[in-house]
């Protein structure tokens, strides 16, 4: 959902050296090409990052199919007004557009126990500049927790490693864009916070105006509220 945005937002944001461990542990069943593709994007990266956020009360279920189904995701975020996010899939992959220009195309390359990893390549459409151009790779890492007051939750934690194809690029907005990057890690967590408090207070308000709404997949809507017992 929002780690897809984050995806193709981080690639026009050039930066100086990396703020995130760049020592990404992959569990060892990561396909061969896969870990590959990763690899090469970390090893060039120009920027990284790391953000985490206190847990929050997101059934672990119900994020685990909004992180599978990150299309209709970003239906239920654009509908609730948490993020301009728009993902749709088309036959060459899973596209995005963050509504300020940003445009990419993500593909998801591993997810299982508690770890998403993705893929992007994409574009930021300037009127007055060329376009900047590069890649991205995502770590989402996720697992039940508490809270400071010890109540049950979801840790969150999002990694990414990014790299632009000008290298001229890469080294002209140094700090200024390492704390942007760090910036749009932490928002980005911040929608799935937000989404949580949503559910939590006034559910099926929020399913009632989902409905109303035609953009959102009727499917994937009803397969929402069987989860939540709606």
């Amino acid at each position: 959902m929002g780690a897809v945005g984050l995806a193709a937002t981080i690639l026009l944001w050039p930066g100086a050296g990396p703020a995130a461990d760049p020592a990404l542990t992959l569990p060892a069943s990561v396909p061969p090409a896969e870990r590959a593709r990763i690899e090469a994007v970390i090893a060039q990266a120009s920027v990284s990052t790391r953000a985490e956020l206190e847990p929050y009360p997101l059934r672990l279920d119900v994020f685990n199919y909004l992180l599978d189904h990150p299309d209709f995701a970003t239906q239920v975020t654009r509908a609730l007004r948490l993020a301009r996010y728009r993902v749709w899939r088309d036959a060459d992959g899973l596209h995005l557009d963050d509504g300020w220009g940003v445009k990419g195309l993500i593909t998801p390359l591993y997810g299982d126990g508690g770890l998403r990893v993705l893929y992007a390549r994409g574009h930021y459409e300037q009127s007055f500049m060329p376009n900047i151009r590069g890649q991205a790779v995502i770590v989402l890492r996720y697992a039940s927790g508490h809270d400071a007051k010890g109540r049950p939750g979801l840790a969150t934690s999002l990694q990414v490693f990014a790299m632009l194809d000008s290298k001229v690029l890469s080294s002209l907005a140094g700090a200024i864009a390492q704390d942007k990057a760090s910036l749009e890690a932490r928002r980005v967590l911040k929608v799935f916070s937000r989404l949580t408090t949503h559910l939590d207070r006034r559910l099926d308000e929020v399913l009632a105006d989902l409905q109303k709404d035609p953009d959102v997949s009727r499917p994937e809507l009803a397969d929402l509220r069987r989860l939540l017992g709606r």
